[in-house]
């Protein structure tokens, strides 16, 4: 607590007094009112310890900048500094968080970080009409979020809706939208220098640019890889023989003011949206790129923006004179809060404090979301939570021109998800593994696969009371009494393929539903009641669901097979508590289990060995397979395999797992944990992966569709390509 202590003083000392006094209560102010929170990464952590000690400023960490933005907006964080793309994906989302600084250099004090401009021959007449035939200068794709594809394809995509040349019904080889979009540039233009790489991958792209090479035609030996100074090679291209090239303001500016081209200066113009031209001493931007920004809560924005000014009054540009310097120890914030590019020092007030989309408006057009060329990707989403995040997926993805764009459909169960996907109603979700079976039931195949950390991934175990003496094979199994988490799931498919292998189950049948409920006596395998796990009609539902409890706390009912916690043993735990009160086996995830006695249990090995130790760790070669716990589904005779394909790739290109991206796909999404994918995920890997996980799920899949395929053939009906096979199919025009 602040307090003064009353002395005696002489007049002549009363003026110093008055300014101590003020300076002293100033700094109560700061030190007495509740900390700020501020926006933080975990690279921060030795910063934040001391900012903390300070107890002024506390981190509140943030995976992402979208994730710092949600962070301000729901007063979980107060301030912080945010990339200007993550800015563009908030604006229409966020009514709380407003801008009140941006972070510029000492040597470019203009409004924007660069402005994308248009330059044609002073004598080009016709506007955006009059471009047929000509010769594009452009400076490539390589930029990621600095320069982001929606802004390097403004003026092409522009042009061609002006001239209804958006080639939407383009026959291309891969029927992507991607390519449909470049074929259409490739025909509207004449020979020009459009470097790429135009989707990101090199074997993909080398087909392109030998498909559409006049985009390569005139750059240097008709390489279309974008060089070191990409702006200036575009004007360099209108310099010899282009017609139209797309650069920045600063680019020009520099470029001819220039002892070597000054000279040259009046024979270009500005090509203007609107298509005027104009003269180089006026200039007109297409796009402008607004810097990093300090935002806040709105309602904390008069005091952080005061305090950001008495902070760091060395480093502000348009300094309030009445604002006075604080001697706080500030220096621990400077790392937390200013750019990584120690370039960007100094920090520009935004005196009316906008909101996003206020502030964005002045800078560029946010990217509609809405379908090109009447194509898009349904995304299932299964609550609220995953459907705010797959908005905020689409239109970032938008904005960085992913094409075709995500539409948000939510479904009201993952199940559910699965079935519209089978009638047509939206096109891709990632599912759970333990969905795989009813999944292609469903007639649904998997385009990629979730990869993560080996600790993550799924491995089945065969569990085993170990008090009970009596069974000491697989053979021995039969007839007992089965704890399965979930009816269709993957320890429950596992275990069948196991069985059926080891010859413990017969052959004689593929109707897997069939042949486990003839296997068992009394079990519970939650769901087995249920048409959406796509249950076999031959099964004895009595049976599989006499074991299961309906949990008194959640259920209001008598009798509850449900595949959820209305049922006591639903799950892996549940499926642990059924064998402990009820059960003769179980078959489970490996995990620790900590609610358990690990020595009231034992494994028992896929060989048909009991595991030489009590508990529920066992080597690899004793579960009975190695899994990963997630794919992506689409329909499996779909249209939009290559578009959903194309979609994937770049997500993870622009959004995967990486600290330097201002939004991340396979991260949790404003504080909610597995939204779209789980948080494990650390990459997509597709069918051709030999990673021996992926091709165990493939081959376990694959054993149930070959004899459904075998079935069929000795019925006289020839099977399709297995699941596998018809996949790689759907895949290898995107690849090859």
């Amino acid at each position: 607590m602040c307090a003064i202590r009353h002395t005696n003083l002489k007049r002549g000392n009363m003026g110093v007094c008055r300014v101590l006094v003020l300076l002293f209560l100033t700094l109560c102010e700061v030190y007495s009112r509740d900390p700020y929170s501020i926006c933080a990464s975990l690279k921060d952590k030795s910063d934040c310890d001391q900012v903390e000690r300070q107890d002024f400023v506390r981190c509140q960490y943030s995976l992402h900048n979208v994730d710092c933005l949600l962070n301000i907006e729901n007063k979980r964080a107060d301030f912080g500094t945010v990339q200007p793309e993550a800015a563009l994906v908030g604006a229409k989302f966020l009514k709380n968080v407003v801008v009140v600084g941006e972070f510029r250099t000492d040597t470019e004090l203009d409004d924007s970080e660069f402005a994308v401009v248009v330059l044609v021959r002073k004598t080009h007449t016709g506007g955006l009409k009059n471009l047929r035939g000509k010769k594009y200068c452009h400076p490539g794709f390589k930029f990621n979020h600095i320069v982001t594809d929606f802004v390097l394809k403004e003026f092409e995509n522009t042009v061609l809706k002006e001239n209804n040349a958006e080639g939407c019904k383009n026959k291309v080889s891969t029927a992507t939208l991607l390519e449909k979009e470049i074929r259409a540039v490739s025909e509207f233009f004449g020979p020009s220098c459009r470097p790429g790489p135009w989707f990101g991958f090199e074997k993909f792209d080398n087909e392109f640019y030998k498909n559409y090479s006049n985009l390569c035609e005139l750059c240097k030996e008709n390489d279309c890889k974008a060089g070191n100074v990409p702006f200036t090679d575009s004007i360099n291209c209108l310099l010899n023989g282009g017609d139209v090239a797309v650069t920045t303001m600063h680019t020009v500016y520099q470029y001819f003011n220039s002892t070597e081209y000054k000279n040259r200066i009046d024979e270009f113009a500005y090509l203007c949206k609107n298509g005027e031209v104009r003269g180089l001493d006026n200039p007109c931007a297409w796009s402008k790129q607004p810097w990093n920004l300090i935002v806040v809560n709105k309602e904390k924005e008069s005091v952080i923006k005061s305090d950001i000014q008495s902070w760091f009054a060395n480093n502000i540009i348009n300094t309030n004179s009445n604002i006075e310097p604080v001697n706080a120890d500030t220096k621990n914030i400077q790392p937390i809060l200013f750019p990584t590019d120690q370039e960007y020092n100094k920090i520009q007030i935004v005196a009316e404090a906008p909101t996003l989309l206020e502030y964005i408006a002045k800078y560029r057009e946010i990217p509609s979301t809405e379908e090109k060329c009447g194509e898009n990707i349904r995304w299932c989403t299964v609550s609220n939570a995953e459907q705010q995040k797959c908005e905020w997926l689409a239109q970032a993805s938008a904005n960085v021109a992913i094409q075709p764009t995500i539409k948000c459909i939510q479904s009201p169960t993952p199940f559910a998800c699965l079935e519209d996907i089978k009638i047509g109603g939206v096109d891709v979700v990632a599912s759970d593994a333990h969905l795989g079976y009813i999944a292609r039931k469903k007639d649904l195949a998997p385009l990629a696969f979730p990869d993560t950390a080996s600790k993550d991934r799924i491995k089945p175990i065969i569990v085993l009371r170990n008090d009970n003496n009596s069974i000491n094979s697989l053979a021995d199994l039969k007839g007992k009494k089965a704890c399965i988490p979930d009816y269709g799931g993957i320890e429950w498919l596992s275990f069948i393929n196991t069985a059926r292998a080891q010859g413990v189950i017969s052959h004689s049948s593929c109707d897997y539903g069939k042949l486990i409920s003839d296997f068992v006596s009394e079990s519970c395998m939650p769901g087995a009641h249920d048409k959406e796990h796509e249950v076999s009609g031959n099964i004895d539902v009595e049976k599989l669901c006499k074991l299961c409890q309906p949990d008194p706390q959640e259920s209001k009912t008598g009798v509850n097979c449900n595949s959820n916690t209305e049922n006591r043993f639903y799950g892996h735990v549940g499926a642990l508590k059924c064998l402990k009160e009820a059960g003769e086996f179980a078959v489970v995830t490996q995990e620790d289990y900590s609610e358990f006695n690990p020595n009231d249990f034992r494994v028992l090995c896929k060989n048909g060995s009991l595991a030489a130790a009590p508990g529920f760790i066992v080597d690899e070669n004793c579960a009975l397979t190695k899994i990963i716990d997630s794919e992506v589904l689409a329909k499996k005779d779909g249209s939009k395999v290559g578009n959903i394909n194309a979609v994937l790739l770049n997500l993870e290109t622009r959004f995967g797992s990486d600290r330097h991206k201002f939004f991340e796909v396979f991260n949790s999404f404003n504080n909610t944990l597995d939204l779209l994918f789980k948080d494990s995920t650390q990459g997509l890997s597709y069918l051709q992966s030999q990673s021996t996980h992926i091709k165990n799920f493939v081959q376990l899949f694959e054993d149930v569709q070959k004899c459904v395929a075998n079935d069929k053939d000795n019925s006289g009906t020839r099977s399709g390509v297995t699941i596998l096979s018809f996949a790689i199919c759907l895949l290898l025009p995107l690849f090859y």
